[in-house]
This record gives structure tokens, sequence and C-alpha cells, in this order.
């Protein structure tokens, strides 16, 4: 170190001890805040600021105590070297400073859960040390160290402190779902989405790369496939494009595959994944949710009454569905699972219910995904239900998949009366099958009230492996919602219960960041992440510190306009929510589904109008409440946006959403006008 970088950090670390008998240190423990998750043992200790540089001056050199031959040890060195780099723009490589940054593996203490994914960072006498217990916690570690980095008067620093950190659920991630925006997603943007997820110290992503719904818009089967089965070519779920063209002055008609499927980048994805402590694995559906299997194979459909292919579901007592199933797993596992190194599969089972429009030829048709052939007639839907899913779960575990992961909610008898109270049944099965200790039962449910959740507990004292599933945002092509009381119901009853983790139900859109960053806090570290509230407010102060007056009344009225509620009228009739009235009454989306004794196409917005009109005096007040709010939130955020020290991509974002929110109010106010005016 010269004379002159000897001076500057003289004159640092004088101011800084001054500061600190002033404040008490108070200053630097916001750094706990700052990091995502939020840690389960942080330490201010005494002394001054250790510091790592000016712009154009490195005083700090990178050493690591291990071999870097792991994937993920490699990416944690980078992360420092590419972090370091990028705020003081001098190459890590040539930096030769005094402060030692040491990269080092270690033993986890006592008591560490999930030791693996553990760290620990001592900063103090002017060296740093990140000791990750495992790879995993390695990268964790880097990741915090990044996060608790700061800026002051052009000088980067570090306070000194002792962090011990580590998840408390073993499996953290996201589920992403086959459906409008992720069948257009690039290899860059899922790229994009792994990098998120590890900066949130989220380590699994499964990817819907099959799934369907009904007919819904274009005239067809909502369908997606998301990698090519090269043995059964006829499986191809093309995406419709259609919009006005200015310059051609006329519509434009095409179609295009799904990226993931043209350029079959799933195996590249998975691998990606790997270099950031993500693991990627996919779902793929085969009771409910499919349609396209059996409507382009129909030797393979479940039959109706009269031995006619209902085009939804499998006749589950013809070997050919086995054959043809089995053979596109392994296809699957053989392509992408085996070559990377994954050993998890996500096979779905939820939903197996008759509906309407599973077929565009006749959308008032009820079809049922059971089979009636003369062998499955005479067998309980619990029966089919359980044998098929054992059968699959067999291959799968032949096939060397230790984690197969399936849903719960056919068990207890969601949305289908035969197959309740099948819970243990299931167990049973799995013991008798020698699966239990390869299947993880996926618990999903959706509301913000503790007695409207689906069910109450996941049943630990029948000893099999489980995991909680909140959905972070699913209506992007909507309304921005919020799910973070969701989040901390099934976060709750995950650890009460001792769940192995939390892979919430998603679409991806940045506008669920804050979302995201709840799950990462509650399912890092429950007790510390705080209430509800004090979550926000940690995100309010990462991103918009600055203006965290103005942003922080920016996310309260969103989360008025957002709330669920859960009170009856004197009539029993459910009370009015802003939420309810803003996704299913003023949206579009509900709309697009086909309902017994209504046209379809559905009369839109005729149909949303009525309902208003319905209890005009209740609904308008709302609308308006909506409209207000929202108008007051888009010019608190267009502030926030407007300064540069706030994250204003976020910013922008969110100003985005609630303008929405207000446009759609505003609509439906003119529309009424437009109605008592004719």
């Amino acid at each position: 170190m010269t004379l002159r970088e000897k001076y500057i950090c003289n004159q640092i670390a004088v101011a800084n001890a001054i500061k600190i008998k002033l404040t008490g240190g108070k200053d630097n423990m916001c750094i706990k805040n700052n990091i995502s998750p939020i840690p389960q043992s942080f330490e201010y200790l005494c002394g001054s600021d250790v510091v790592l540089g000016v712009p154009g001056k490195a005083f700090y050199r990178i050493e690591t105590t291990f071999e870097c031959q792991d994937e993920l040890a490699k990416s944690a060195v980078k992360l420092l070297q590419d972090t370091l780099e990028g705020l003081l723009n001098v190459c890590s490589c040539c930096a030769d400073g005094d402060v030692a940054i040491t990269l080092a593996m270690g033993d986890a203490p006592e008591g560490v859960k999930n030791s693996e994914q553990a760290y620990s960072i001592v900063v103090a006498d002017n060296s740093i040390t990140v000791t990750g217990f495992g790879t995993a916690g390695l990268y964790y570690g880097v990741v915090t160290l990044k996060q608790c980095l700061k800026i002051e008067e052009n000088v980067l620093k570090l306070p000194c402190m002792k962090i011990l950190d580590w998840p408390n659920l073993k499996t953290r991630g996201q589920f992403m779902e086959s459906r409008y925006g992720s069948n257009l997603m690039t290899l860059g943007d899922w790229k994009h989405v792994v990098d998120h997820m590890a900066g949130m110290k989220m380590n699994q992503l499964v990817v819907s790369v099959y799934g369907c719904w009904c007919v819904q818009y274009d005239g067809r089967v909502s369908e997606y496939l998301y990698v090519p089965i090269k043995k059964y070519s006829k499986l191809k779920t093309p995406v419709v494009i259609r919009y006005y063209s200015p310059e051609k002055r006329a519509w434009v008609d095409s179609e295009q595959l799904p990226p993931m499927f043209e350029q079959d980048f799933f195996g590249e994805l998975i691998k990606y994944g790997k270099t950031r402590g993500v693991t990627v694995f996919p779902l793929f559906n085969s009771y409910g949710h499919n349609t396209l299997i059996p409507a382009q194979y129909p030797e393979v459909s479940a039959k109706d009454e009269s031995g006619e292919p209902s085009l939804t579901g499998f006749c589950t007592s013809n070997p050919k569905t086995y054959e043809m199933l089995f053979s596109i797993y392994d296809e699957i596992i053989d392509r992408y699972l085996i070559p990377n190194g994954i050993d998890s599969f996500h096979v779905g089972l939820d939903e197996v219910w008759d509906g309407l429009a599973h077929n565009a030829k006749d959308v008032f048709k009820s079809r049922s995904p059971w089979c009636k052939c003369p062998e499955c007639k005479n067998m309980s839907r619990k029966e089919l239900f359980i044998n098929h899913a054992v059968r699959i779960l067999k291959h799968l575990r032949d096939r060397g998949m230790k984690n197969i992961y399936m849903y719960h909610d056919m068990l207890i008898g969601h949305g289908e009366a035969d197959t309740a109270n099948s819970t243990e049944d299931m167990v049973k099965a799995l013991h008798d099958n020698n699966l239990i200790d390869n299947v993880v039962i996926d618990w999903w449910t959706y509301s913000d009230f503790q007695d409207k959740l689906m069910f109450q507990t996941t049943h630990p004292e029948l000893g099999f492996r489980r995991t909680v599933k909140p959905w972070n945002g699913y209506y992007h092509w909507t309304v921005l919602t919020n799910p973070l009381r969701n989040i901390y119901l099934l976060a709750k009853m995950g650890t009460e219960e001792g769940v192995e983790g939390m892979q919430s139900y998603s679409a991806w859109d940045e506008s669920y960041d804050r979302n995201h960053i709840c799950q990462a806090d509650y399912s890092w570290n429950f007790k510390g992440a705080g209430s509800i509230s004090a979550v926000t407010d940690r995100y309010v102060n990462r991103n918009f510190g600055a203006q965290y007056e103005k942003a922080r009344r920016a996310f309260e009225l969103i989360d008025l306009i957002t709330e669920a509620r859960n009170e009856k009228k004197e009539d029993g009739s459910p009370v009015l929510s802003k939420y309810g009235i803003l996704l299913s009454t003023l949206s579009y989306y509900f709309y697009s589904y086909v309902r017994t004794g209504k046209p379809y196409p559905r009369i839109f917005p005729g149909e949303a109008l009525s309902i208003i009109n319905s209890d005009r005096e209740n609904y308008l007040r709302e609308i308006n409440e909506i409209a207000a709010m929202a108008k007051e939130a888009s010019a608190l955020l267009d502030e926030v946006a407007a300064d540069p020290r706030c994250n204003t991509r976020m910013a922008k974002r969110f100003g985005y959403e609630v303008e929405n929110y207000h446009c759609l109010a505003e609509d439906y106010l003119a529309l009424v006008k437009m109605m008592d005016i004719a």
C-alpha cells in the first residue's frame, strides 16, 4: 500500500471511529436488513469499517484455501471478483492490497441445520473470511457479502461483523407454470430467473414442461409443451401471434413454437442452474391437465361410456398408455436429467376433474379424464388414481429419480369427492412399493385466510416427505396481486410441521419481486423474518430507502387495493373486496372460460357491468376507491422513480402496475356513465 493509500485509510478510520462513538454503531445495524433472506445470526463487532478501496484503487486481495473444482465454488469466486471489479473498476485478479478476503471451506458448528448450505462471515482486524460449510454455503456466503458492501463518500467498505447463517428449509424455490408468458421466454429470460433466484438463496426451479387447461383463446385448448418428444412428433403446441401492424396497416396472424421447445435448450438451462446453486427439473403432468396427448394419440385416451375416446386423461388399463408415458419420461431423463446429474422429477397429478371445453369441437360437452372402459369402470376413482400414481412413481424411481414430487389435492378430494381421505392409503402404497424415501407430497393452497386453506395440516404424523406450496403470483396478464399472507401461512405451517421445503406456484413477472423476497425470508428464517409488515419495510428500505416514506405509502395503497376479505354481511353473503373486484369482475381473464348457461365467447364487458349493476352502490364505491388510491400511489411512485438513489427500474415497474389498477377502474366508471346516458 502506498503512503497516500495509507493516509486515506487512516482518515477513513478516524471518521468511522467518531461516527461509531456518536451513533453507538447503530448505523451499521441496518446492514443486517440489507441481507436477503434475513440471516439467522448477525453480530456487529467493535472496530473500524474495513476499507476495500476507492474507484480505481483496490486495497484488498482474494485468497482461497481450497481447489476450485466444483462449478458452484468457481461461481462463488467469480461472483466476488465480478462484484468488486464492478464497484471499483479494478481487476480483482490483479488486486494485491493489505486486506485479505479469504474464501474457505470448513465444518459447520453444532446445531446448524442443512449444513451444506450454511456459511459464516467474519469481518475484523482488517480482514474478511467467508467460510462455506458446503459449496452451496460458500456461494450463499458470497451473496451475503455482496449485499453487505456499502459505498460512502466514494469509499467501498464493510462493517466489522460476524454472521452465522443457514436455511430452516432444505429446498426453497419456485414452480413456473406453463402458461401465458413462460411459453415465450428465451434462454436469456430463463437464465435471468435463475440469477434472480440465486440472489435470494433459492435453490429449486421446477419448470412445467407439459400442462393443459381448456378452450380459452383463439378457439383452441390452452396446451403447452416445452420440450420436443422425438418419438411422438405430433406433440407440439404453437403460440398464436395476432396483432395489428400500423406499418403494414393490417392484422398479422402467425404462429411460433415456444423457444424452449424450438431451440431445445432445457438441458442448457439445467446446466446453467447448477452454476448458481439452483436445481432445475421438470414437471410433466399425466392425468389431469392432460388433453394434448390423448387428442393426438387417442388410443391411450380415457374412454367414455360408449367406448369413444374422451380426448382427456388416460385409460390406465391400457398397456399402451404406460408404454407411451414411460417412453416420454425416459426421453426427458436421458436427454436432460442424467447428463446434468439431476435426480428430481415432478409428476403433477393435480385437479383430475371432469370439465367443459376440454376439446374445441364441442366446448359445452363435459369430458372426463376418468376412463370408463370395461376394465376401468369397475374400479373406484381412488383406486384408479393411486394405482396410476404408484405405477409412474415406480418407473421414475427405477430410472434413478430420488426426489419425485406429486401434488396432494386429489388425496383429500379437492374437486373430486371420490378420492377424499386418500392420504393414508397413498402413504401405505408408498411403503408397500418401497417408494416412501423417494416421493415428496407437494401441498398447495392459495388462500390468505387460515380457515380458507384447503388443508390445516400436512400430516407429519404419517411419516412421509412433504413440501408446501403457496403462490407468489400467477395472474400476471391481468393485475398485480398480493399473496404475502398466503406465503406467511404456508411457511408457518411448514416450519411448525417440519416439511423439507417450500416450492411456490408462480409465473415469472418482476412485479412479483416483493412476493419472492417474502418467500425467501420465510423459508430461510421464519422466526427472524418477523411480520409481513417487517418484510415489506425491509423491502422498501433496500430498494427505495432515499424515498422511504413515499414508497412505503405507495405499498400501503397497493396492499389495500389488493386486500382479500373474509367478512360476511348480515345476510351471510361475502363482503366485497377490491381484490375480488379487480381480478374476477373487471379483468377479462375469467370471462375467457366456458360456463354452463352462458354463450361462448362470453359477453364482455357486458357480464361485468351486469354484476356491477346487481349491487351498484357498493361496487361503485369500491371501484371509485380503487381509482383514487391507484392515482395517489402512481404519483408517489413517479417521485420515487425520479430519484436515482432508488431502484428506479422497480419503482417504474410498480408504477405501471398501479396505473393498470387506475386504468381498469376508470374504464368501468366511464362505461357506467355511458350506460346512464344511454
